[in-house]
């Protein structure tokens, strides 16, 4: 093994092994799959196949003397790769159980992938394989794409640039000696990062720019999700923010059997942080999950709560109706719903008890068709009083876990932010020792964001610091983003759980006079941020705070609003006081002890997932191997020696006719015109004299003219186009992949 085939192979498997750790496996330690493949590499250097054989051996033998703690370790890779699919795809799957001490053989599973990986790498490098480094780099970058996530941004670029000067390297080109030498310094380079990025307890810490990570990984959602001029609202991303100037073009084009204001709700955000909102955090979701799924198995979910409500509470009222929604230019990443939603195909949604309907399919859906209850989101005070009166145990019974989860995680707000709103809220009020009635508490809200900012859809973008504080304490304007993010932590503040959401809104001039099914076009000029909060046995409701916008939807019905705690007298401790018989609270969890009963992630969603990766990894593969057969043909027609180049047409010219199978296979020169004179007659004596130019070529100590070339070349593109024409349907499909 050559020691500089064996630096550039060490260069480029370890620029990927910290692309993959980083973007799949961020809480699994680099340090020992990093040794090991050193150890392997200096063995081949030292000692060739047998060292490194001798390596990968003594790998699996320490794995079988430490089998128990082996598997551990495989486990913990395994479920590493879980809490990437919730991160990222939210479909969430049980994790398994693991002993959490500490061993020197953590992190020996991905030595060994690494290894074969590393194999890999070296093969292709000493037998001038480019093809096997391109496809490794396709599956890097097509699992970032398609997972929406990616490394910090500088693992990326480093492994593009190992990538570039290792495909440099291969090409052996003597004049450019320089090229080959680069790689040595680039490896010290990778070993160096690899030193410089660990942090003081040894984990790996990377810090690249997060906003140019973040321009990186839009352009692949943009790529995925958009069609046409980009949208106005970001998905909760503060980097992206701007002056609220909308386009006029169509985003959804929405129709209702019967026609009514809704709020189509797509991005929801749980967790605040200076730069932005995001989903709910996976571990927080997973912790929870097998709740959710009992709840799920049993029909609740949160986007449908209210329906489900109203359908208990008021039946002789309860009416639903058909709702289609063509997505034209929003993001297809989610489904967008309204509060109303009562029913729709589980095959469209990865999870409906996450916080947003995020979509199946690699690229989202695009029309969607559901089921929506005719009593709107704005007689939620009626159907609170309703559950109330009416007392269905059943509805109450799941009603009552299911919010235990709100409160346990959509009550935080960071201590800067908490800080800083402290200053701006009615301290009375947040000192209170019981939480206040909703409509007071919106009522404060409301006051409180009329005292402390103005709207403006101008605002300048909130930079270098929290966005809350910028907003508070600086800017003291903005528009729905702003009021929806500020209103968010202030409800939370005064004890009631809320979200940040994002979607349209279709208001009541687009209903007016509307006929049912008659087509709405939604702009994006209805892009519109809102908050909604927990209303305790009812579920979550879009309460409007950004001014000019309470004209536009119908007004809340403010009867008899309902005090929180699901009773006259709020419960001091939050949450509804509407607790189900004591033998019945732990009927959801042990329904998840029967395995038949037990509520799993939609194999079709998984399915679909895994055959989308494997279709576009497929797709990408056979097409870098396309261009680089055809780059590798060109170069042989290409080459500026006569007689090469008449060796290489001719040669060309009777592989293709055997594999066509118009001449058998190892076909004598004397055959050869005749079977071409079948295909076109004309070609038999320009074939004979392109024999003979070939036969000077090869053997005789003369050179070859170029006239000579020249009509040889000119025969290959006369034989290439009869042999072409003479085929038809998929045959000439065939012709046109493998020669063309």
């Amino acid at each position: 093994m050559k020691w500089l085939d064996g630096v550039v192979a060490y260069c480029v498997i370890v620029a990927a092994f910290l692309v993959i750790r980083s973007m799949l496996l961020p809480e699994m330690s680099s340090v020992p799959a990093l040794i090991l493949v050193l150890l392997w590499m200096v063995a081949r250097i030292q000692w060739k196949q047998r060292g490194g054989d001798i390596v990968l051996i003594a790998s699996v033998v320490f794995s079988l003397i430490f089998l128990s703690t082996y598997i551990d370790d495989v486990k913990r890779t395994i479920n590493a790769l879980f809490i990437a699919l919730s991160e990222h795809k939210h479909i969430y799957m049980d994790l398994l159980s693991v002993n959490e001490t500490t061993s020197w053989l953590n992190g020996m599973i991905l030595g060994q992938i690494a290894l074969l990986i590393g194999s890999a790498m070296y093969y292709a490098i000493a037998n001038q394989k480019r093809w096997i480094p391109v496809a490794l780099a396709i599956v890097i970058w097509s699992i970032q794409i398609l997972l929406g996530t990616s490394p910090a941004l500088i693992l990326d670029i480093l492994f593009f640039t190992v990538l570039i000067l290792a495909l440099l390297y291969m090409n052996q080109l003597p004049v450019r000696w320089w090229k080959r030498i680069a790689v040595v310094p680039i490896s010290l380079v990778v070993l160096m990062f690899v030193y410089t990025s660990m942090n003081p307890n040894g984990d790996e810490e990377f810090t690249g720019s997060s906003k140019m990570e973040d321009k990186v990984r839009y352009q692949g959602e943009k790529w995925r999700y958009y069609t046409g001029e980009e949208p106005v609202l970001t998905a909760g991303n503060f980097h992206r923010l701007s002056t609220f100037t909308p386009y006029d073009h169509t985003a959804l084009k929405v129709a209702m059997e019967n026609p009514s204001p809704l709020y189509l709700k797509g991005f929801v955000g749980s967790t605040y942080t200076p730069s932005g909102w995001k989903e709910i955090d996976g571990e927080a979701y997973r912790e929870e999950k097998s709740l959710l799924e009992a709840l799920q198995k049993e029909d609740f979910t949160g986007a449908k709560q209210l329906s489900l409500a109203a359908e208990s509470s008021l039946p002789d009222e309860y009416a639903e109706a058909k709702l289609i929604i063509q997505n034209v230019a929003a993001s297809s990443r989610y489904i967008y719903a309204p509060y109303e939603l009562a029913d729709i195909d589980a095959d469209l949604v990865r999870s409906k008890q996450a916080d947003a309907l995020h979509a199946t399919g690699v690229f989202g859906r695009r029309t969607v068709e559901m089921n929506y209850m005719l009593t709107p989101y704005t007689d939620y005070p009626q159907i609170a009083n309703a559950v109330y009166a009416t007392k269905d145990t059943d509805y109450l019974r799941r009603e009552s876990h299911y919010n235990q989860y709100v409160y346990n995680n959509y009550l935080a707000v960071p201590q800067d932010s908490w800080n800083v709103l402290r200053n701006h809220l009615n301290e009375s009020v947040l000192d209170a020792e019981t939480r206040l009635p909703y409509e007071q508490a919106i009522q404060e809200v409301e006051r409180f964001l009329a005292q402390s900012m103005s709207y403006n859809e101008h605002a300048e973008p909130i930079k270098d610091q929290d966005f809350v504080t910028g907003i508070l304490e600086e800017s003291k304007k903005g528009y729905s983003v702003h009021y929806a993010t500020v209103a968010t932590l202030a409800f939370r503040m005064l004890g009631t759980p809320a979200r940040y959401a994002e979607g349209y809104i279709v208001g009541l001039d687009d209903v007016k006079d509307v006929p049912s099914f008659s087509e709405i076009n939604v702009s994006e000029k209805n892009a519109h941020a809102w908050t909604e909060i927990y209303v305790d046995t009812v579920g979550w409701v879009p309460i409007e705070v950004t001014p000019g916008y309470a004209e536009k939807m119908p007004k809340i019905n403010k009867q008899d609003y309902p005090a929180p705690g699901g009773s006259d007298s709020p419960d001091e401790n939050g949450g509804s006081t509407a607790e189900p018989e004591p033998n019945d609270t732990t009927e959801v969890q042990q329904n998840l002890e029967e395995p038949e009963n037990t509520q799993k992630v939609n194999p079709n969603t998984v399915l679909w997932f895994w055959l989308n990766i494997v279709i576009a990894l497929v797709i990408f593969i056979l097409f870098v191997l396309y261009v680089l057969r055809k780059r590798k043909r060109q170069q042989k027609l290409q080459v500026k020696d006569y007689r090469l180049a008449v060796v290489h047409h001719v040669q060309l010219m009777v592989q293709m006719l055997e594999k066509e199978q118009v001449v058998a296979k190892l076909p004598s020169f004397e055959t050869l015109p005749e079977a071409v004179g079948k295909i076109d007659p004309q070609l038999r004596q320009d074939f004979e004299d392109g024999l003979k130019i070939y036969q000077k070529a090869k053997y005789s100590p003369h050179g070859v003219t170029h006239e000579e070339r020249a009509k040889v070349e000119k025969l290959y593109a006369h034989v290439h186009t009869a042999v072409r024409k003479s085929k038809k349907g998929l045959k000439k499909l065939r012709f046109i992949v493998r020669h063309q």
